[in-house]
C-alpha cells in the first residue's frame, strides 16, 4: 500500500469531543475440556509463559468468565506444573490487567469497567479523527479508492439481514486501518492497534462486536462511513475528522447500551 504524501507543518488541532459520556459467579472452575491440553515445555517460552498463554486463551474464548476465580491448585494440577509456575502465570497476566487478586479471596478474571471502555474508545476517536484529516488533506487516488471499496463492501454487509456482527466488524476494522496506516506514521498505528488490542477490551468489546449486533445499527454505522468518505474525498479535513469521531462515538453509544442490558 502506498503511503500518501505529508505536508510539512501541519499542526494538530484540540479536536472537540463528540460523545455522550453520561454515566449510567466468582466460584465454577475450569473443567477438563475447558482448556487444550497440549504438552507443555517444546516452545521458547517459560512454563510459566506457556500457561499464562493457555489461561489468556481460555478467557478469550469465553471459557473463563469475568470474576471466575483461578485457583492455584487446581491449576497445578491440570497442567501438571508446580503452584510457583501458577503463580508466576497469574502475576503475567495481573501485569496485563486480565486477572486481579482480591484480599480473601484470590485470583480472579477482570472484568472491563465502564469507565475503561469509555476512555479507550476516546483515544481511539481521537487517533482516528487525526488519521481522516490527514488522510483527506494528503491522502493519494489509490487511497480513496480503496477506502471506497471498504465502504462498499460495508454497505453490502449492512444491507444483508443474514450478516454477523462479526463479520461486519471485521472489514470495519479493516477500514480503520485502512485510516491509520494511510497516514504512515508509525507510531500512529502502534498506537491505535495497541488500544484495540488491550487483551481485556479485546476480549469483552471486540471479540464479542458489540457495536453492530443488530441490522440497523450496522446500517447506521455505513451511513457513518458513508459520511466519513464523502469528507475524505472533497478534501474537507475538518469534516473528515469530526465524522471519524463521531463514528466512534455511535459505536460507543451501542456497546454501553449492550453491556447495560
Amino acid at each position: 500500500m502506498r503511503h500518501p504524501r505529508m505536508g510539512a507543518g501541519y499542526t494538530i488541532r484540540s479536536p472537540s469531543w463528540p460523545f455522550l459520556p453520561d454515566r449510567t459467579s466468582m466460584t465454577r472452575q475450569p473443567q477438563s475440556a475447558d482448556i487444550e491440553e497440549l504438552p507443555l515445555g517444546r516452545t521458547s517460552k517459560s512454563l510459566p509463559e506457556q500457561v499464562a498463554d493457555r489461561l489468556m486463551q481460555s478467557i478469550q474464548t469465553g471459557v473463563l468468565q469475568p470474576g471466575e476465580r483461578l485457583k492455584e491448585e487446581t491449576l497445578s494440577d491440570r497442567f501438571a506444573v508446580s503452584r510457583t509456575t501458577v503463580r508466576e502465570a497469574i502475576s503475567t497476566l495481573e501485569r496485563r490487567g486480565v486477572i486481579e487478586r482480591v484480599p480473601r479471596f484470590g485470583a480472579r478474571v477482570r472484568d472491563i469497567r465502564a469507565d475503561e471502555i469509555e476512555e479507550i474508545f476516546c483515544i481511539r476517536a481521537q487517533l482516528l479523527g487525526l488519521a481522516a484529516r490527514r488522510v483527506a488533506e494528503h491522502g493519494d487516488d489509490e487511497i480513496l479508492a480503496q477506502l471506497r471499496q471498504q465502504v462498499e463492501r460495508l454497505r453490502q454487509l449492512a444491507d444483508k439481514p443474514s450478516t454477523s456482527p462479526a463479520s461486519y466488524a471485521k472489514v470495519s476494522i479493516e477500514t480503520q486501518q485502512l485510516l491509520i496506516q494511510a497516514v504512515g506514521w508509525k507510531q500512529l498505528g502502534t498506537m491505535y492497534e495497541g488500544l484495540s488490542n488491550q487483551m481485556l477490551w479485546k476480549t469483552s468489546v471486540r471479540g464479542k462486536s458489540l457495536s453492530f449486533q443488530s441490522q440497523q445499527r450496522r446500517r447506521e454505522s455505513v451511513g457513518d462511513w458513508q459520511r466519513l468518505l464523502e469528507a475524505v474525498c472533497t478534501r474537507d479535513a475538518a469534516a473528515a475528522e469530526e465524522s471519524a469521531k463521531l463514528l466512534l462515538g455511535a459505536s460507543y453509544r451501542a456497546v454501553r447500551g449492550q453491556l447495560a442490558s
